[in-house]
């Protein structure tokens, strides 16, 4: 049935376009065949549009359908004006409050992931951080993508020479890696980038890594890599260290196959929550609210 929804605009306009050849010059044959294939072409383009954007995730209800997760916030690209930054500010204090409800279950480490780049993952690791750091909350967040760490420079933090990596091969202590960013809020930079992330990350000396995480006073985040193109998130949460995973989602972006295909490839038993990131309209009566409460 699908099919034959395609193929009814190219036929359409085929016949429209056919059509109006002929009612312009109904004696000779060219014109009708012109607007015939110029018809043909404009309903093929329209349909292969419309199956395109029919393959990807529309919003934060059918990424909740696709992964059978509750989205606990919808965090919006970051803006100049003050509406903006107080939706975005106010969604990783919801994402705070859901963590919480997991503290009882879950351990001190918070793996965020997603299925594909670019949906988001290293923003909402950044601003849960601040949003757990200014509740009083300890954190710790690990630049745990090590093929393209952004956390960092989304900080605006230093990058020594030595981060995770260092840890992972030359057994430094995670203690001694650890970087001021603002009060209650520290970084694990990944440092220099290793040519086998996933033999690391999998290895034993990731798992003491993670271990001597767990044993800081504090939360951890890690931002990790995204699930489908590499390996490395997998191995990483294949040694069960971790606590509850984030699996951010950007609508528009990916298609259904793919954040269905990361959603199945989150570990069982442990917590998950969705996290919806892009654009989304906002009734102005929110708006409104939150100006209000800070006047």
């Amino acid at each position: 049935m699908p099919r034959l929804v395609l193929l009814l605009p190219p036929l359409l306009l085929a016949a429209l376009g056919a059509g109006a050849g002929l009612l312009a010059d109904p004696d000779r044959a060219w014109p009708a065949a012109a607007g015939a294939l110029a018809g043909l072409a404009l309903g093929t383009a329209a349909a292969a549009l419309w199956a395109r954007r029919r393959r990807r995730v529309r919003d934060g209800a059918d990424a909740a359908a696709i992964t059978g997760l509750t989205p606990v916030a919808h965090v919006p690209p970051p803006g100049d004006h003050a509406p903006e930054r107080r939706r975005q500010e106010e969604a990783f204090r919801m994402l705070r409050a859901a963590l919480r409800l997991h503290d009882g279950e879950a351990g001190p480490i918070v793996a965020v992931t997603s299925a594909a780049p670019g949906e988001g993952k290293t923003t909402v690791v950044a601003g849960l951080g601040r949003a757990l750091a200014r509740a009083g909350r300890p954190v710790v967040l690990v630049e745990a993508d090590l093929r393209r760490p952004g956390l960092a420079a989304l900080l605006g933090a230093p990058t020594p020479p030595q981060g995770l990596t260092a840890a992972l091969v030359g057994g430094v202590p995670v203690a001694d890696l650890l970087v001021e960013v603002e009060p209650g809020l520290r970084l694990v930079p990944a440092g220099a980038l290793p040519p086998n992330a996933p033999e690391l990350l999998g290895s034993e000396d990731g798992a003491r890594v993670l271990d001597e995480l767990r044993a800081l006073d504090a939360l951890v985040l890690l931002d990790a890599a995204p699930l489908l193109p590499v390996a490395d998130t997998r191995e990483l949460l294949a040694h069960g260290r971790h606590g509850t995973v984030v699996l951010v989602a950007r609508p528009g972006r990916i298609t259904r196959d793919e954040l269905a295909r990361a959603a199945a490839l989150l570990p069982p038993g442990a917590p998950r929550v969705l996290v919806v990131s892009g654009p989304a309209s906002t009734p102005r009566s929110y708006d409104r609210y939150l100006r209000d409460a800070e006047a």
